[in-house]
């Protein structure tokens, strides 16, 4: 016998841009949102009956016309008010998760943008993994030395050789729980930046693995509030061109990036 099992319901890239107004200067935040919903709806799906499906067309409205008087600069306090606006209407577990393009300012009415880099923030709450989780998506980043690779296990497949220097590339995805939330979560994400992009460049690391350890650790030291740090970083390959097939002096400076395939690094740290 058929049985219905784990489902949600939910809207998915809900573009919204917002002008801050202020004295002076204004601020811009460009969000893409998602909301998804768990609830007893297996009515719905086992025999068309809809009465416990709010429509996601009206999750959509909802950030929209919410935004104007809540939505500010910090996107963790915007999910968790749309958590609770939507816990209110019948339903056992709300998640929202907000993704934001990056601006910066260019004078008092002025923004440049067009980079990948996004801040991330995530609520849940009801029944289930309940929390709040802050992140980054798309930090691009590169450093000609300070990273080796070498002392690896090798077998007839092996070819790679070792190197105590190297380009080391990646394009940083970190995501991070808070235990408790911090009273200015956007300074808080800015500090996690920071300390993400400190760690790579001035910390020696012998691997992409102890790349991510000690970015890791470094953000669990720089934000008390933090009790867990999952990174994935994919080792974007630059490869030596031998031109001394072409009779030149190979000075070891001309490099082939290779987008794939990627070395796929994930790690989990926590307290």
């Amino acid at each position: 016998m058929a049985k219905l099992s784990e489902n949600r319901w939910g809207k998915s890239e809900i573009r919204i841009s917002k002008i801050h107004r202020s004295d002076g200067s204004d601020d811009f935040s460009d969000l893409a949102v998602q909301v998804l919903l768990q609830g007893d709806v297996e009515s719905a799906h086992t025999g068309g009956d809809n009465r416990a499906v709010l429509p996601t067309d009206t999750m959509r409205n909802t950030v929209y016309c919410l935004a104007q008087d809540h939505l500010t600069r910090d996107l963790e306090a915007f999910a968790s008010f749309l958590c609770d606006h939507f816990l209110d209407r019948d339903v056992t577990r709300a998640a929202v998760t907000i993704s934001e393009r990056l601006w910066s300012q260019a004078g008092a009415t002025g923004f440049i943008g067009g980079n990948s880099e996004r801040r991330t923030a995530r609520v849940a709450k009801g029944a289930g993994e309940i929390g709040t989780w802050a992140g980054i998506e798309g930090l691009v980043v590169l450093k000609t030395t300070g990273s080796a690779f070498s002392g690896y296990p090798k077998d007839a497949f092996t070819v790679l050789p070792e190197t105590e220097d190297r380009i080391l590339a990646t394009s940083v995805t970190a995501t991070w729980r808070y235990s408790t939330l911090p009273e200015d979560a956007t300074k808080t994400w800015e500090t996690a930046r920071e300390t993400l992009v400190e760690r790579f460049f001035t910390d020696w690391s012998a691997s992409a693995q102890h790349q991510g350890w000690l970015m890791a650790v470094g953000l669990l030291e720089a934000v008390p509030e933090i009790d867990r740090v999952d990174l994935h970083l994919p080792n974007q390959h630059h490869l030596p061109f031998d031109i001394s097939r072409f009779g030149l002096e190979d000075r070891g400076t001309v490099f082939h990036p290779v987008s794939e395939p990627y070395g796929d690094i994930g790690l989990t740290v926590t307290r």
